[in-house]
């Protein structure tokens, strides 16, 4: 399958760049969740370019998902790494509705921040604003998951979309979600509002306050204000 070139070609260019000092403190930093080759944001950039120059992008739409998915079940964070710098940069015109399902595995499998901030507001979030009912109906299943990944991704979605952003929907989540005690979850209410804030400060003041947020969502909420 014309999906395997590319996958032997970026498989190929990152062991030879393997760097296990590097690797070791990568690993440290992720909290030992995955393994690492030890291979930097600026490398890993230059290897998809040429994958690109190589014809990357000409894949069929099944051919790339295919990739993706391949790419995600591999051992070493570099190659998650790779195809989600890919994936951000895939032209909205390009989904389909079925593609939520896909993010969602994406999300919930070898789930961690560096993967999962990537996806929720520079993926699903181009996804709702081209699927915008399926995308309701997805947060209305998203909001009970028991993966709190999935939770967090409810919260961030619509970090880029700026002044579209559906306040009454963030602050509905806000609402939802602001009992749990996870870290993930108070971090993503404050970065939520905080990137409100950039543009509408009265509103996330008025907010902090009607929720009656605390600790690290306030404080994360209120940098600004």
């Amino acid at each position: 399958m014309q999906e395997d070139f590319f996958y032997d070609n970026l498989h190929k260019e990152l062991r030879t760049r393997i760097t296990p000092l590097r690797a070791s403190k990568m690993e440290a930093y992720m909290r030992n969740k995955f393994p690492f080759l030890g291979i930097m944001s600026q490398e890993r950039r230059e290897i998809l370019n040429e994958l690109k120059m190589q014809g990357l992008n000409s894949l069929n739409p099944t051919q790339k998902r295919s990739l993706v998915v391949k790419l995600w079940e591999e051992e070493h964070r570099e190659y998650q790494l790779v195809a989600l710098e890919w994936l951000m940069k895939w032209n909205p015109k390009e989904f389909i509705a079925s593609d939520i399902e896909l993010f969602e595995w994406l999300i919930t499998t070898k789930s961690w921040w560096d993967t999962v901030d990537g996806i929720a507001p520079n993926v699903v979030g181009k996804f709702a604003r081209v699927f915008p009912e399926q995308m309701k109906e997805t947060l209305n299943r998203w909001e009970s998951h028991d993966s709190f990944w999935i939770r967090r991704a409810c919260l961030i979605f619509q970090l880029r979309h700026r002044k579209e952003t559906d306040l009454v929907l963030l602050q509905y989540f806000i609402s939802r979600f602001k009992p749990e005690r996870e870290f993930f979850i108070q971090k993503a209410i404050g970065w939520s509002l905080r990137e409100v804030s950039k543009w509408n400060p009265i509103w996330v003041a008025e907010v902090v306050k009607s929720e009656q947020l605390t600790g690290l969502a306030k404080r994360e909420a209120s940098k600004y204000i």
